[in-house]
């Protein structure tokens, strides 16, 4: 079974985001050489992630520096606002920017956003569902749009859904047993949502990096390995079978 790998990604990232907890994340990444997946808002309208933060000027070239650093600029949905109360496929709350609309509806917000990102001077190639909320028409939509890597999903291996490859995201901070996790060799994403970053968390993550940094990737440099990614072995199949029925029973 392969190494196991770990993706950072930051949700919530934004002109309007805490400047001083952003920036002692940033410090501690670029301490340990590891690279972030920024799920940034391209237009954020949600209040509840709005904390004053810098121009966008400031902002778009603190993002560019990031970027030649080797850290990946991703999409989090568009406005990041409520339009349904739908769970989408994964269920896991009752919001969503984008599960429960129209196809059209949905394409023509998904393609603003990249539109603003190519502005800022990037071409993403990761989509990120705000409250990790999504439906079989937003997968057709991001394909649709250009999009290469869903990162969301409560699985164990990368999977291939409507021609993108699907990243799973099960960790909402630094996770333990990491003996257990190398030997299933999964790809693992662990989100933080850098606002809510306590200098507890800081910590925890300053430990891990020493056990894990050489293996630590981000979102798109898996994707020329996709066949290989998503190849089940039986082994491979059962393990995700037992996680079904444990993910199941945590809902």
């Amino acid at each position: 079974m392969s190494q196991a790998a770990y993706i950072f990604r930051w949700d919530d990232v934004s002109p309007h985001q805490d400047k001083r907890k952003f920036q002692s994340l940033v410090d501690l990444f670029i301490k340990h050489s590891i690279p972030a997946v920024l799920g940034v808002v391209p237009r954020n309208a949600d209040k509840e992630i709005m904390f004053g933060g810098i121009l966008e000027p400031e902002f778009a070239d603190q993002l560019q520096a990031l970027a030649k650093s080797g850290w990946e600029i991703a999409q989090h949905g568009y406005q990041h606002v409520k339009h349904t109360e739908s769970g989408g496929i994964l269920g896991l709350n009752p919001a969503s920017e984008f599960a429960g609309r129209e196809y059209t509806d949905q394409l023509a917000d998904i393609e603003a956003g990249r539109r603003i990102l190519r502005d800022y001077g990037f071409d993403p190639v990761t989509f990120i569902p705000p409250w990790h909320s999504y439906d079989k028409l937003t997968l057709q939509a991001l394909a649709a749009a250009g999009f290469g890597v869903l990162s969301d999903g409560q699985f164990l291996y990368p999977r291939m859904e409507a021609g993108l490859l699907q990243l799973p995201q099960v960790f909402w901070s630094v996770p333990r047993k990491i003996s257990l996790l190398e030997r299933l060799g999964a790809v693992y994403t662990i989100c933080i949502h850098p606002h809510l970053i306590t200098e507890e968390d800081l910590s925890q993550l300053d430990r891990f990096f020493m056990s894990v940094k050489s293996r630590v990737a981000v979102a798109s440099s898996f994707v020329k390995q996709s066949d290989s990614l998503t190849r089940k072995s039986a082994k491979k199949m059962l393990l995700e079978r037992l996680f079904a029925i444990y993910y199941s029973r945590q809902k």
